[in-house]
């Protein structure tokens, strides 16, 4: 069987979320099909060497002028040069025209919901070209991915034409990195990045609901209290956490914002932290928090129905919008010892399920139902 993965971004050398789903989902395929053959599409770019070609995994590099040329008009024609059989879209958007069936990972509709205008350009230009793309191609798509049970009911409602047999969730996998602790790459982040000898690991992101207003507001309730405890900041620019202190400025000196950390050094940066704060507003499915757990990182995280479906018991949860319980949750974990490690225990066993094996199972289970 022919199979066409669109992954349009991978060989970008700024990944994000959804590339890196794509590039861990292809390496667990790679270890345990031998059957099938792959076509992996995607654009020229600088970090190639992200992924090797095997036997019956193809590398198809697509140029194309911007995003929108590359999805709707290159794209369909290479699918028909190299005539697969079904085409897994693994980004929330896809062609519009095809001639095979079509699998839309379909990670969150948050850019439907909320129309805020965000940090960045870029930002608001994608959202821009999803909320146009995914009416048109949810409903034809025959099979509809997505990352958590809550998810799917928002893409129930958002899209009533979509029967809910077709919307299947498959969970995302956990990089066995985050559950690999190796002391010399420990050092060498904590030397590289200069990071405090304690502190607490947090997202900025210039996404606003990530929530960085309220952890920041939270931190400077109990500064004061836990003189020792600094703050670090992951995909933060410098500019955005400046703005987002306002009058809390005091604060600086202990905020660390690291907005470029090289992939291999993220799992490090989680296992070297006293605690992770997310404190989101919105989330689907949340890696982050789950990298946690296999970090082996006491967790507290919004109280959200995907972050419970997802974390279960292995968290503190506070309600991301009262500051007032982020700081009370972050003080209760940092001057308790025994919660911290019971938090640690529960999470290795709540992280469990979420191998990238597993997922690529379900992925070949579902593909070859298009034979």
């Amino acid at each position: 069987m022919k199979i066409g993965i669109e992954a349009q971004r991978l060989f970008d050398p700024q990944k994000h979320g959804s590339d890196f789903v794509a590039l861990d989902l292809i390496h667990a395929l790679q270890k345990i099909d031998r059957r099938n053959e792959y076509f992996i599409f995607a654009r020229p770019d600088a970090d190639r060497d992200c992924l090797a070609e095997a036997p019956n995994f193809h590398v198809v590099e697509i140029p194309g002028y911007n995003y929108l040329h590359w999805e709707q008009v290159q794209l369909p024609r290479y699918m028909r040069r190299f005539q697969i059989h079904v085409l897994h879209s693994t980004a929330n958007t896809a062609p519009v025209r095809r001639e095979v069936p079509l699998i839309l990972n379909l990670h969150h509709i948050n850019f439907m919901e909320d129309r805020r205008k965000t940090e960045t350009r870029f930002q608001q230009l994608s959202n821009r070209y999803r909320r146009w793309i995914v009416p048109r191609v949810v409903d034809q798509a025959e099979r509809v991915i997505t990352v958590s049970e809550d998810e799917k009911q928002r893409i129930l409602q958002k899209f009533p034409k979509v029967k809910s047999e077709c919307v299947q969730v498959v969970y995302n996998g956990v990089n066995e990195a985050f559950q690999t602790v190796v002391p010399e790459r420990q050092q060498y982040v904590q030397t590289r990045y200069r990071l405090p000898q304690s502190y607490v690991l947090g997202l900025g992101s210039t996404d606003p609901k990530k929530n960085l207003t309220g952890l920041l507001e939270a931190f400077s309730q109990l500064a004061e209290a836990f003189p020792e405890v600094s703050l670090v900041l992951l995909d933060t620019p410098e500019s955005l956490l400046n703005a987002a202190l306002g009058s809390q400025v005091r604060l600086r000196s202990r905020i660390t914002a690291l907005e470029n950390v090289a992939h291999e050094d993220i799992p490090a940066l989680y296992q070297l932290a006293s605690v992770m704060i997310y404190p989101s507003l919105r989330e689907s499915f949340s890696a982050p928090a789950l990298e946690a757990l296999a970090a082996g990182v006491p967790l507290i995280c919004s109280d959200l129905p995907s972050l419970r479906e997802v974390v279960g018991s292995a968290a503190q949860y506070i309600q991301p919008q009262a500051p007032d319980s982020i700081a009370q949750a972050l003080a209760a974990l940092l001057s308790d010892e025994k919660l911290r490690h019971q938090l640690v225990e529960d999470g290795k066993k709540a992280v469990h399920p979420f191998t990238w094996e597993r997922t690529a199972r379900q992925m070949i289970q579902i593909y070859e139902s298009f034979k």
